[in-house]
Protein backbone atom coordinates (compact mmCIF):
# COMPACT_ATOMS: atom_id res chain seq x y z
CA UNK A 1 0.00 0.00 0.00
CA UNK A 2 1.07 3.73 -0.67
CA UNK A 3 0.55 5.52 2.20
CA UNK A 4 1.56 9.41 2.49
CA UNK A 5 2.24 10.27 6.21
CA UNK A 6 1.92 14.14 6.91
CA UNK A 7 3.47 15.44 10.11
CA UNK A 8 4.55 18.65 11.92
CA UNK A 9 8.38 18.34 11.33
CA UNK A 10 9.53 14.59 11.46
CA UNK A 11 12.33 14.03 10.45
CA UNK A 12 13.55 17.32 11.08
CA UNK A 13 11.96 17.76 14.72
CA UNK A 14 12.84 16.72 18.18
CA UNK A 15 9.36 16.71 19.42
CA UNK A 16 8.05 13.65 17.72
CA UNK A 17 10.08 10.46 18.44
CA UNK A 18 7.24 8.13 18.48
CA UNK A 19 6.39 8.61 14.86
CA UNK A 20 9.79 6.77 13.26
CA UNK A 21 9.10 4.20 14.60
CA UNK A 22 5.57 3.66 13.38
CA UNK A 23 6.59 4.52 9.72
CA UNK A 24 9.80 2.04 9.70
CA UNK A 25 7.34 -0.67 10.49
CA UNK A 26 4.86 0.13 7.83
CA UNK A 27 7.84 0.08 5.56
CA UNK A 28 8.79 -3.23 7.38
CA UNK A 29 5.43 -4.96 6.57
CA UNK A 30 5.83 -4.00 2.82
CA UNK A 31 4.06 -0.61 2.28
CA UNK A 32 5.57 1.97 0.20
CA UNK A 33 5.95 5.34 2.71
CA UNK A 34 6.20 8.92 1.78
CA UNK A 35 6.71 11.32 4.43
CA UNK A 36 5.79 15.00 4.27
CA UNK A 37 6.68 17.69 6.89
CA UNK A 38 4.50 20.87 7.34
CA UNK A 39 7.18 22.62 8.73
CA UNK A 40 10.63 21.34 7.55
CA UNK A 41 14.13 22.91 8.92
CA UNK A 42 17.03 22.36 7.35
CA UNK A 43 18.84 19.99 10.03
CA UNK A 44 17.85 16.53 10.66
CA UNK A 45 17.08 15.15 14.39
CA UNK A 46 19.57 12.88 15.78
CA UNK A 47 19.46 8.89 15.08
CA UNK A 48 19.67 6.47 12.68
CA UNK A 49 15.57 6.12 12.21
CA UNK A 50 15.29 9.90 11.25
CA UNK A 51 18.25 9.00 8.68
CA UNK A 52 15.94 6.23 7.14
CA UNK A 53 12.68 8.34 7.31
CA UNK A 54 14.53 11.29 5.71
CA UNK A 55 15.22 8.69 2.91
CA UNK A 56 11.46 8.94 2.04
CA UNK A 57 10.82 12.05 2.67
CA UNK A 58 9.70 15.27 0.14
CA UNK A 59 10.67 18.51 1.38
CA UNK A 60 8.05 20.99 0.75
CA UNK A 61 8.66 24.21 2.89
CA UNK A 62 5.03 25.56 4.42
CA UNK A 63 5.46 28.72 2.23
CA UNK A 64 7.97 29.99 -0.68
CA UNK A 65 7.40 30.75 -3.58
CA UNK A 66 7.79 27.71 -5.52
CA UNK A 67 5.47 26.27 -3.60
CA UNK A 68 2.70 29.38 -4.17
CA UNK A 69 3.24 29.54 -7.71
CA UNK A 70 2.74 25.22 -7.86
CA UNK A 71 -0.71 26.00 -6.15
CA UNK A 72 -1.87 27.74 -8.03
CA UNK A 73 -1.38 26.27 -11.42
CA UNK A 74 -3.11 22.98 -9.17
CA UNK A 75 -5.94 26.08 -8.73
CA UNK A 76 -6.64 25.97 -12.39
CA UNK A 77 -7.30 22.84 -12.50
CA UNK A 78 -9.78 22.49 -9.69
CA UNK A 79 -10.96 25.90 -9.13
CA UNK A 80 -14.44 24.56 -7.41
CA UNK A 81 -12.66 22.05 -4.67
CA UNK A 82 -10.19 25.18 -4.09
CA UNK A 83 -13.28 27.61 -2.97
CA UNK A 84 -14.85 24.86 -0.82
CA UNK A 85 -11.83 23.92 0.84
CA UNK A 86 -11.91 27.96 1.59
CA UNK A 87 -15.18 27.60 2.73
CA UNK A 88 -14.96 24.70 5.10
CA UNK A 89 -11.93 26.94 6.28
CA UNK A 90 -14.14 29.72 6.90
CA UNK A 91 -16.94 28.07 8.07
CA UNK A 92 -15.78 25.31 10.69
CA UNK A 93 -12.70 26.18 11.88
CA UNK A 94 -14.11 28.16 14.91
CA UNK A 95 -11.97 30.89 15.44
CA UNK A 96 -9.82 33.67 13.77
CA UNK A 97 -7.01 32.34 14.68
CA UNK A 98 -7.64 28.53 13.35
CA UNK A 99 -8.72 30.60 10.03
CA UNK A 100 -5.51 32.17 9.85
CA UNK A 101 -3.38 28.82 10.82
CA UNK A 102 -5.83 27.13 8.38
CA UNK A 103 -5.35 29.73 5.44
CA UNK A 104 -1.52 29.24 5.25
CA UNK A 105 -1.98 25.74 4.97
CA UNK A 106 -3.79 25.58 1.91
CA UNK A 107 -0.45 25.93 -0.65
CA UNK A 108 1.28 23.31 1.28
CA UNK A 109 -2.27 21.41 0.87
CA UNK A 110 -2.69 21.76 -2.41
CA UNK A 111 1.01 20.91 -3.31
CA UNK A 112 0.30 17.48 -1.42
CA UNK A 113 -2.57 17.11 -3.19
CA UNK A 114 -0.64 16.94 -6.72
CA UNK A 115 1.91 15.05 -4.94
CA UNK A 116 -0.49 12.48 -3.53
CA UNK A 117 -1.73 12.06 -7.08
CA UNK A 118 1.47 11.93 -9.21
CA UNK A 119 2.64 8.87 -7.08
CA UNK A 120 -0.43 6.89 -6.72
CA UNK A 121 -0.97 6.99 -3.12
CA UNK A 122 -3.81 4.99 -1.81
CA UNK A 123 -3.72 6.88 1.87
CA UNK A 124 -2.78 9.57 3.74
CA UNK A 125 -2.19 9.89 7.63
CA UNK A 126 -1.42 13.08 9.90
CA UNK A 127 -0.26 12.93 13.28
CA UNK A 128 -2.06 15.58 14.84
CA UNK A 129 -5.14 16.65 14.94
CA UNK A 130 -4.54 20.12 14.48
CA UNK A 131 -2.59 21.45 11.31
CA UNK A 132 -1.52 18.70 10.08
CA UNK A 133 -4.99 16.90 9.58
CA UNK A 134 -5.93 20.30 8.18
CA UNK A 135 -3.33 19.84 5.13
CA UNK A 136 -4.59 15.90 4.93
CA UNK A 137 -8.08 16.88 4.50
CA UNK A 138 -6.96 19.38 1.99
CA UNK A 139 -5.06 16.91 0.31
CA UNK A 140 -7.64 14.37 0.40
CA UNK A 141 -10.50 16.95 -0.55
CA UNK A 142 -8.76 17.97 -3.79
CA UNK A 143 -6.82 14.60 -4.74
CA UNK A 144 -10.21 12.50 -3.94
CA UNK A 145 -7.39 10.11 -1.65
CA UNK A 146 -9.18 8.86 1.92
CA UNK A 147 -7.39 10.46 4.96
CA UNK A 148 -7.21 10.00 8.64
CA UNK A 149 -5.33 11.37 11.44
CA UNK A 150 -3.82 10.35 14.94
CA UNK A 151 -4.56 12.55 17.67
CA UNK A 152 -2.32 12.63 20.85
CA UNK A 153 -3.51 15.32 23.72
CA UNK A 154 -3.44 19.30 23.75
CA UNK A 155 -4.64 18.78 19.72
CA UNK A 156 -7.92 17.48 20.41
CA UNK A 157 -8.36 20.04 23.46
CA UNK A 158 -7.68 22.61 20.54
CA UNK A 159 -10.64 21.26 17.96
CA UNK A 160 -9.56 22.58 14.93
CA UNK A 161 -12.42 21.45 12.64
CA UNK A 162 -12.47 18.28 14.32
CA UNK A 163 -16.53 18.01 13.43
CA UNK A 164 -15.57 18.35 9.66
CA UNK A 165 -12.70 15.97 9.40
CA UNK A 166 -14.67 13.03 11.65
CA UNK A 167 -17.48 13.85 8.54
CA UNK A 168 -14.71 13.67 5.94
CA UNK A 169 -12.19 11.59 7.61
CA UNK A 170 -12.09 7.34 6.54
CA UNK A 171 -10.97 7.38 10.33
CA UNK A 172 -9.38 9.09 13.64
CA UNK A 173 -7.40 7.24 15.50
CA UNK A 174 -6.98 8.29 19.57
CA UNK A 175 -4.41 7.11 21.57
CA UNK A 176 -5.80 6.53 24.79
CA UNK A 177 -9.46 6.50 26.78
CA UNK A 178 -9.39 9.81 28.16
CA UNK A 179 -8.86 10.66 24.65
CA UNK A 180 -11.49 8.99 23.02
CA UNK A 181 -13.89 11.04 25.25
CA UNK A 182 -12.27 14.07 24.85
CA UNK A 183 -12.82 13.34 21.17
CA UNK A 184 -16.32 12.10 21.08
CA UNK A 185 -17.37 14.87 22.87
CA UNK A 186 -16.14 17.46 19.92
CA UNK A 187 -17.28 15.34 17.08
CA UNK A 188 -20.64 13.80 18.53
CA UNK A 189 -21.76 10.82 18.92
CA UNK A 190 -22.94 10.62 15.17
CA UNK A 191 -19.61 10.59 14.25
CA UNK A 192 -18.70 8.30 17.29
CA UNK A 193 -17.69 4.97 14.96
CA UNK A 194 -15.35 7.02 13.44
CA UNK A 195 -13.13 7.16 16.05
CA UNK A 196 -10.46 4.57 16.93
CA UNK A 197 -8.50 3.83 20.81
CA UNK A 198 -5.19 2.36 18.95
CA UNK A 199 -1.95 3.12 21.58
CA UNK A 200 1.18 4.72 20.24
CA UNK A 201 3.41 1.48 19.94
CA UNK A 202 7.23 0.93 20.50
CA UNK A 203 9.10 -1.82 19.55
CA UNK A 204 10.34 -5.07 21.44
CA UNK A 205 13.85 -5.66 20.83
CA UNK A 206 14.79 -9.08 19.96
CA UNK A 207 18.52 -8.81 21.37
CA UNK A 208 19.82 -10.22 24.87
CA UNK A 209 18.95 -7.11 27.00
CA UNK A 210 21.76 -6.99 29.86
CA UNK A 211 21.22 -7.39 33.60
CA UNK A 212 21.01 -4.14 35.48
CA UNK A 213 24.58 -3.04 36.18
CA UNK A 214 25.60 -3.40 39.82
CA UNK A 215 27.42 -0.13 41.17
CA UNK A 216 27.04 2.02 44.28
CA UNK A 217 24.07 4.47 43.23
CA UNK A 218 20.64 3.66 41.95
CA UNK A 219 20.39 5.94 38.15
CA UNK A 220 17.44 7.38 37.20
CA UNK A 221 16.58 8.62 33.63
CA UNK A 222 13.73 11.06 32.30
CA UNK A 223 13.56 11.47 28.55
CA UNK A 224 11.49 14.17 28.42
CA UNK A 225 11.36 18.25 26.92
CA UNK A 226 11.92 21.16 29.39
CA UNK A 227 8.11 21.78 29.36
CA UNK A 228 6.04 22.32 32.70
CA UNK A 229 3.80 19.13 32.07
CA UNK A 230 6.51 16.49 32.58
CA UNK A 231 7.05 17.88 36.25
CA UNK A 232 11.16 17.98 36.37
CA UNK A 233 10.90 20.02 39.31
CA UNK A 234 9.26 17.19 41.47
CA UNK A 235 11.82 15.05 40.57
CA UNK A 236 14.63 16.89 41.41
CA UNK A 237 12.81 17.64 45.06
CA UNK A 238 12.64 14.08 45.81
CA UNK A 239 16.45 13.15 44.87
CA UNK A 240 16.95 15.97 47.38
CA UNK A 241 14.91 14.35 50.34
CA UNK A 242 16.57 10.92 48.67
CA UNK A 243 19.95 11.78 49.12
CA UNK A 244 19.34 13.34 52.85
CA UNK A 245 18.52 9.72 53.86
CA UNK A 246 21.42 8.46 52.77
CA UNK A 247 20.68 6.80 49.10
CA UNK A 248 23.27 7.74 46.74
CA UNK A 249 21.30 8.79 42.87
CA UNK A 250 22.03 9.87 39.46
CA UNK A 251 19.76 11.25 37.71
CA UNK A 252 20.18 12.42 33.86
CA UNK A 253 17.51 14.98 32.31
CA UNK A 254 17.75 14.36 28.76
CA UNK A 255 15.91 16.47 25.95
CA UNK A 256 15.26 20.77 25.64
CA UNK A 257 13.27 23.48 25.89
CA UNK A 258 12.00 26.41 27.86
CA UNK A 259 12.75 25.44 31.48
CA UNK A 260 16.26 24.37 30.76
CA UNK A 261 17.58 27.34 32.24
CA UNK A 262 15.41 27.96 35.18
CA UNK A 263 15.85 23.38 36.44
CA UNK A 264 19.29 23.87 35.77
CA UNK A 265 19.29 27.10 38.71
CA UNK A 266 17.39 25.08 41.18
CA UNK A 267 19.35 22.08 40.82
CA UNK A 268 22.19 24.06 41.80
CA UNK A 269 20.55 26.24 44.63
CA UNK A 270 19.39 22.79 46.28
CA UNK A 271 23.37 21.61 45.77
CA UNK A 272 22.59 18.29 43.52
CA UNK A 273 24.81 19.06 40.99
CA UNK A 274 27.10 16.00 41.60
CA UNK A 275 23.70 13.52 41.16
CA UNK A 276 21.64 15.50 38.69
CA UNK A 277 22.71 16.12 35.59
CA UNK A 278 21.40 18.13 31.99
CA UNK A 279 22.55 16.20 29.23
CA UNK A 280 20.94 18.03 26.33
CA UNK A 281 19.51 16.10 23.75
CA UNK A 282 19.85 12.08 22.80
CA UNK A 283 19.03 10.62 19.49
CA UNK A 284 16.44 7.82 20.02
CA UNK A 285 18.55 5.22 19.18
CA UNK A 286 21.68 6.14 21.71
CA UNK A 287 18.96 6.46 24.48
CA UNK A 288 17.44 2.44 23.84
CA UNK A 289 21.45 1.28 23.56
CA UNK A 290 21.75 2.84 27.11
CA UNK A 291 18.41 0.70 28.15
CA UNK A 292 19.83 -2.43 26.06
CA UNK A 293 23.23 -2.35 28.17
CA UNK A 294 21.60 -2.26 31.43
CA UNK A 295 22.52 1.17 32.48
CA UNK A 296 19.62 2.11 33.77
CA UNK A 297 17.41 1.73 36.84
CA UNK A 298 14.16 3.31 36.20
CA UNK A 299 12.82 6.01 34.00
CA UNK A 300 10.91 8.79 35.75
CA UNK A 301 8.44 11.02 34.54
CA UNK A 302 6.56 13.44 37.56
CA UNK A 303 3.91 14.66 35.09
CA UNK A 304 1.09 16.92 36.06
CA UNK A 305 -1.52 18.75 34.70
CA UNK A 306 -0.75 22.28 33.56
CA UNK A 307 -2.67 25.48 34.73
CA UNK A 308 -4.08 25.56 31.46
CA UNK A 309 -5.04 22.26 31.15
CA UNK A 310 -2.29 20.27 29.54
CA UNK A 311 -1.04 17.42 30.08
CA UNK A 312 0.06 13.85 29.05
CA UNK A 313 -1.71 11.27 26.74
CA UNK A 314 0.72 7.70 27.49
CA UNK A 315 4.28 9.16 26.90
CA UNK A 316 6.14 6.63 24.89
CA UNK A 317 9.27 7.04 27.02
CA UNK A 318 7.64 5.04 30.04
CA UNK A 319 6.28 2.23 27.25
CA UNK A 320 9.90 2.06 25.70
CA UNK A 321 11.70 2.20 29.30
CA UNK A 322 8.73 -1.12 30.47
CA UNK A 323 9.76 -2.77 26.93
CA UNK A 324 13.33 -3.33 28.07
CA UNK A 325 12.47 -4.14 31.78
CA UNK A 326 12.71 -1.07 33.31
CA UNK A 327 10.70 0.23 35.92
CA UNK A 328 8.40 3.35 35.09
CA UNK A 329 7.88 5.79 37.92
CA UNK A 330 5.02 8.30 36.80
CA UNK A 331 1.61 10.10 38.12
CA UNK A 332 -2.19 9.65 37.66
CA UNK A 333 -2.51 11.98 35.20
CA UNK A 334 -3.87 11.97 31.25
CA UNK A 335 -3.46 8.16 29.86
CA UNK A 336 -0.86 7.49 32.33
CA UNK A 337 -2.33 4.99 34.57
CA UNK A 338 -3.47 2.73 31.31
CA UNK A 339 -0.09 2.06 30.98
CA UNK A 340 1.11 1.63 34.63
CA UNK A 341 -1.87 0.68 36.10
CA UNK A 342 -2.23 -2.97 38.07
CA UNK A 343 1.28 -2.53 39.48
CA UNK A 344 2.82 -2.51 35.58
CA UNK A 345 4.74 0.48 37.31
CA UNK A 346 4.60 3.08 40.50
CA UNK A 347 2.23 5.80 40.11
CA UNK A 348 1.93 8.90 42.59
CA UNK A 349 -0.03 12.01 42.72
CA UNK A 350 1.03 15.12 40.84
CA UNK A 351 3.26 17.38 42.86
CA UNK A 352 3.54 14.88 45.45
CA UNK A 353 6.66 14.83 46.34
CA UNK A 354 6.22 12.89 49.43
CA UNK A 355 4.91 9.97 47.44
CA UNK A 356 7.35 9.94 44.04
CA UNK A 357 10.36 9.83 47.22
CA UNK A 358 8.12 6.53 48.36
CA UNK A 359 7.94 5.01 45.01
CA UNK A 360 11.39 5.40 43.96
CA UNK A 361 12.52 4.15 47.89
CA UNK A 362 10.29 1.10 47.29
CA UNK A 363 12.09 -0.04 43.92
CA UNK A 364 15.66 0.62 45.50
CA UNK A 365 15.02 -1.13 48.99
CA UNK A 366 12.44 -4.18 47.98
CA UNK A 367 13.96 -6.36 45.07
CA UNK A 368 10.70 -8.56 45.23
CA UNK A 369 8.82 -5.52 43.92
CA UNK A 370 11.38 -4.30 41.89
CA UNK A 371 11.24 -7.60 39.13
CA UNK A 372 7.54 -7.94 39.47
CA UNK A 373 7.36 -3.81 38.46
CA UNK A 374 9.29 -5.19 35.57
CA UNK A 375 7.96 -8.32 34.50
CA UNK A 376 4.32 -6.82 35.09
CA UNK A 377 5.30 -3.67 32.84
CA UNK A 378 6.79 -5.69 29.98
CA UNK A 379 3.98 -8.07 29.59
CA UNK A 380 1.62 -4.90 29.22
CA UNK A 381 3.91 -3.68 26.46
CA UNK A 382 4.05 -6.51 24.52
CA UNK A 383 0.42 -7.77 25.24
CA UNK A 384 -1.20 -3.89 24.24
CA UNK A 385 1.80 -1.49 23.17
CA UNK A 386 4.05 -3.49 20.19
CA UNK A 387 4.00 -1.71 17.22
CA UNK A 388 4.09 -4.44 14.71
CA UNK A 389 -0.08 -4.93 16.67
CA UNK A 390 -0.28 -1.34 16.53
CA UNK A 391 0.60 -0.98 13.10
CA UNK A 392 -1.40 -4.11 11.89
CA UNK A 393 -4.73 -2.13 13.31
CA UNK A 394 -3.39 1.25 12.04
CA UNK A 395 -3.34 -0.93 8.44
CA UNK A 396 -6.40 -2.92 8.56
CA UNK A 397 -8.50 0.56 8.92
CA UNK A 398 -6.85 2.09 6.10
CA UNK A 399 -7.77 -0.82 3.66
CA UNK A 400 -10.89 -1.34 5.24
Amino acid sequence: MKILYITAQTPYGDGEQFIPPEIIEMMNKGNEIFVMPLRPSRNLAKGEEIKKVAEHTKYVPLISVKVIFSAVAIFFKHPLKYFKVLGNIFVHSGSLLKILKNLLLVSKGLVASDFVTSKGIEHIHAHWASTPSTAAFIASYVSGVPYSFTSHRWDIAENNMLRKKAETAKFIRVIDDPGFEEMVGFIGEDNKQKCNKIHVGVEITDAEIKPKKKRDYFYIVTPANFVEKKGHKYLIEAIEHLKKMGYSIKCSFYGSGPLEKELNEYITKLQLNDCVKICGKIAHDDLLKLYLAGEVDCVALPSIVTGDGEKEGIPVSLMEAMAYNIPAVSTYTGGIPELLGDNCGVLVNEKNVDELVEGIKKLIDDKAYRESIENNGYKRVYEEFYISSVVDKMLKLMKD
